[in-house]
């Protein structure tokens, strides 16, 4: 199915006219803006993932503290809660005070919090520099998602967008290596992989500018309701939280599904979820291509039978072969989901609401990814791993198919005529 521009739900609102500087793209300034917004976006995926190698050692030295077990878990996942609870502010304050401001601070702290690790000596102290480093991931990746939308429109737009959620994924195979190789040093080594941070904020205050909008800021929402879509918005939160709820069954189970089923070790586990990881980096880089012969809604329709497809074939795998090619069928799923999501978000978002709507994207996406054990645990109920794997796939499949139903009933209501109902 093609993309169809007129409908209301796709195309982007009529009443955006921002200007798109020429720097955005093509000079060497224009090229530095987008090292910047791409680098930065990569920083969003070091949150959690670069330290789990050093968690066994890390316990070790926090031995004699009471419930070490468990807050040295939450060294790993608490960024995620509070990118969650914040990134909604962090919209607010991206649409009140400007997404230029927002981008260079959220990375400065990004820097600072996420390298105090380093030096700290204190497990309590640790735990408050990682909720302050959700803090600043909360505002890197609002105002970094919401500066792409305002510089690119139409098919620019979806080609870069694209860019981002490959960058992002190239950047966390290169940042989780860089974390495993630091932490064989010292269980705080991959504590300073975060220090790229610095190096990537003088060229967000040198390279990036704030759009001018044809809105000012707005407290609440649009004279006209039907400017904000609200019932598509909603539709996308609930997805990009299902979505991440799905995905992150690889991360947080598969190395536990391939060492109960083929006794696979840690590095084929890094390997297996890293080609998921590549996979959908390569999609997301072709993402402007897809979105050129598909509706939005219809993406999504692909990403749950790739997703539902893979969980189904490695779900049910007898060899690693069997696995390695469902985990290439996720990727292609996953690498269209943050694209879609931020691309489909910001065409039918005014650009005075830009930021809180794409920051309140962001909380649907992290709470995903801290409540993805979190729910499907209990689903598990005590089964073995490949049938929740393979009850995933299912339920996929069975969404995307609701999906595709409810598309077919939306459109014969709108042909119907008026007063053709009793």
């Amino acid at each position: 199915m093609t993309s169809n521009t007129s409908d209301r739900y796709e195309a982007e609102p009529d009443n955006e006219r921002t200007p798109r500087s020429q720097s955005a793209s093509g000079n060497s300034h224009g090229r530095l803006l987008q090292f910047s917004l791409l680098s930065t976006s990569s920083l969003t995926v070091m949150a959690g993932a670069t330290i789990s190698p050093s968690l066994p050692a890390m316990q070790g030295h926090f031995s004699d503290v009471e419930e070490s077990a468990l807050l040295v878990r939450l060294v790993l996942t608490l960024p995620a809660l509070f990118i969650a609870l914040f990134a909604p502010i962090a919209g607010w304050v991206a649409d009140r005070f400007g997404r230029r401001r927002l981008l260079f601070i959220a990375t400065i702290l990004y820097g600072i919090s996420g390298t105090s690790g380093f030096f700290l000596d204190s497990l309590p102290l640790l735990l408050v520099s990682r909720a302050f480093l959700g803090m600043s991931v909360a505002g890197v990746i609002t105002s970094a998602t919401a500066l792409i939308s305002d510089y690119f429109q139409g098919p620019a737009r979806a080609r870069f967008m694209g860019f981002q959620a490959a960058f992002m994924g190239f950047g966390g195979v290169l940042f989780l290596v860089a974390g495993g190789l630091l932490s064989e040093w010292s269980w705080r080594g991959p504590f300073l992989v975060y220090s790229s941070a610095f190096i990537m904020a003088p060229a967000v205050f040198f390279s990036i500018y704030e759009p001018e909008r044809s809105h000012g800021y707005s407290r609440a929402l649009p004279d006209d309701p039907e400017k904000l879509h609200l019932p598509v918005i909603v539709f996308l939160l609930l997805f990009a939280f299902a979505g991440m709820v799905a995905f992150y069954l690889i991360p947080v189970q598969l190395p536990f599904f391939l060492e109960s089923k083929f006794g696979a070790k840690g590095a084929i586990s890094g390997m297996s979820i890293a080609l998921a990881t590549l996979v959908s980096s390569i999609c997301s880089l072709n993402f402007g291509f897809v979105r050129r012969r598909f509706s939005h809604l219809m993406i999504c329709v692909l990403i749950c039978f790739f997703m539902g497809v893979g969980y189904v074939v490695f779900g049910s795998a007898s060899h690693m072969i069997q696995v390695w090619i469902g985990l290439a069928i996720c990727g292609l799923g996953f690498g269209m989901l943050m694209p879609n999501l931020n691309l489909w978000t910001a065409a039918v978002t005014p650009e005075a609401f830009r930021g809180r709507v794409l920051g309140a994207l962001g909380a649907a996406i992290f709470l995903g990814q801290f409540f993805s054990p979190i729910i499907t645990e209990p689903l598990r109920n005590g089964g073995e791993l490949h049938q929740l794997y393979e009850g995933a796939g299912l339920a996929l499949l069975l969404g995307g198919l609701g999906i595709v139903i409810l598309n077919i009933v939306r459109k014969s209501r709108r042909r119907r005529p008026a007063g053709s109902e009793t």
